[in-house]
């Protein structure tokens, strides 16, 4: 793959860091985002080719930073390439009427942070007709097995995705994504229910993963380096299932 300019939210931790740290071994050069500054100098220490990478710190519940600081990329990108939207999670809200601030919450995190994003980033894509935004979405976009208020989040992002590639794709810009099913990685929320409630986890397992193991982040590299490469046009408006048969066993099961 060429080296392409791409910039990753949620970079610190999970399936952001790491991506951020797979894609760093190709020579690309990377922009990472996430609100901890702290956590973000240390995933950069850790890419290959140190000195080519930067980062901002912007807390996605204060939207009004976004602009301020994505001004940094016009500096240090000449142009932009690939956008990864990472940054996602429920933030604890598991109330089935949650108020409307936490779904405000919920919202900024894993939706409304991406719109903003795009409104300012997509403009540059556009002009070059070139361009790939990648969303990491969720099986509960369509399988209401997370909260209420990610369920709605991770399902309106599917949505989004399909409607704005219909206007992207004429300028040659791929808008797609993955919907991963559970998956291990360290500090995740599989890895904390390991570490907690160990019963529950194997008893999520038995029920829910027809392998019978569960998935490690790793296995999504692959896919998600696919999407990153020149020829992705055939996948635009298409949030891609990877959740190892997780969606149909565990209705099969009950």
């Amino acid at each position: 793959m060429k080296k392409k300019n791409i910039i990753i939210t949620g970079a610190s931790s999970g399936l952001g860091e790491l991506i951020a740290k797979e894609l760093s071994k190709d020579g690309h050069k990377l922009f990472l985002i996430s609100r901890d500054e702290k956590k973000l100098k240390n995933v950069i220490y850790n890419c290959h080719n140190t000195k080519i990478h930067n980062f901002a710190a912007i807390d996605f519940q204060d939207l009004k930073n976004i602009e301020l600081t994505l001004k940094k990329t016009s500096k240090l990108f000449s142009k932009i390439d690939i956008i990864i939207h990472v940054a996602g999670g429920g933030l604890g809200v598991k109330n089935y009427l949650p108020k409307t601030e936490d779904y405000l919450k919920v919202f900024n995190l894993n939706l409304f942070s991406i719109f903003e994003l795009n409104r300012l980033l997509v403009p540059r894509l556009i002009k070059r007709k070139a361009g790939t935004i990648i969303n990491i979405g969720s099986i509960a976009s369509n399988e209401a097995v997370g909260a209420l208020s990610y369920n709605v989040a991770k399902s309106s992002l599917s949505s989004y995705v399909r409607t704005l590639s219909k206007y992207l794709a004429k300028y040659n810009v791929c808008v797609t994504g993955i919907s991963p099913g559970a998956f291990i990685y360290k500090q995740n929320a599989m890895a904390r229910l390991k570490k907690n409630n160990i019963k529950a986890y194997n008893n999520f397992i038995k029920k829910r993963i027809p392998s019978n193991r569960m998935p490690n982040a790793i296995e999504l590299l692959p896919l998600i380096k696919m999407l990153c490469e020149k020829d992705n046009m055939m996948l635009t408006g298409n949030m891609i299932s990877c959740d190892a048969g997780e969606g149909n066993f565990y209705k099969s099961y009950y």
